[in-house]
């Protein structure tokens, strides 16, 4: 059960487009979304964050949706891995790179840029964190500084919503749900109390 209730979308009617385009983008409004919308300021500061880090094209939506989806599972943050997995094929993510994170150092689907991106999550989703210059002189084979500076200002993002949903128990929405329960087991995820 949620610890803090979400707002309805009608509550909100400052963000009316902003929760309308979330609808129509993710096909239902997250309620991690509808719990910062307590705090006006708060979620328009995210919303800032989103547009700079999660819609910026110098990232495909496929490398974007598996950085989150990365860092959010291991971390251990079973609402944001959802999240990111649910959709994930449709804007290009391959199933088969969801289902094989945990072995992405030896899996076939993935790239060398996408290794180094993985490992750049797993090192930075440990407490304390663990990333190595040797993780950055990595990355930097494979992408320019504004590419790392997206894809590491999408870690940090995520690292907020992850610790927003786990601390506020968010209540994961059915179609992510669903998704998950059907699909991400394999790779540990459980639904815990999102329910």
């Amino acid at each position: 059960m949620a610890r803090v209730e979400p707002l309805t979308p009608q509550d909100m009617p400052d963000f009316k487009g902003v929760i309308g385009a979330i609808g129509r983008d993710h096909g239902y409004v997250p309620n991690s979304f509808l719990t910062l919308g307590r705090h006006p300021a708060l979620l328009d500061a995210m919303g800032k964050c989103a547009d700079a880090l999660w819609y910026d094209d110098r990232l495909p939506q496929p490398l974007r949706r598996l950085t989150g989806f990365a860092f959010s599972l291991f971390s251990g943050a079973m609402y944001s891995a959802a999240h990111l997995a649910f959709g994930a094929e449709q804007l290009g993510l391959a199933r088969e790179k969801l289902l094989s994170v945990h072995d992405y150092e030896t899996a076939p689907f993935y790239s060398d840029g996408e290794r180094a991106v993985l490992r750049l999550c797993r090192h930075a989703a440990r407490m304390p964190g663990e990333v190595t210059d040797a993780d950055m002189r990595d990355m930097e084979r494979h992408f320019d500084d504004g590419t790392i500076l997206l894809i590491v200002g999408l870690i940090a993002w995520h690292a907020f919503l992850n610790r927003w949903n786990d601390t506020m128990a968010t209540r994961l929405e059915d179609k992510p749900r669903r998704y998950a329960q059907d699909n991400l087991q394999p790779v540990g995820w459980t639904l815990g109390k999102h329910g």
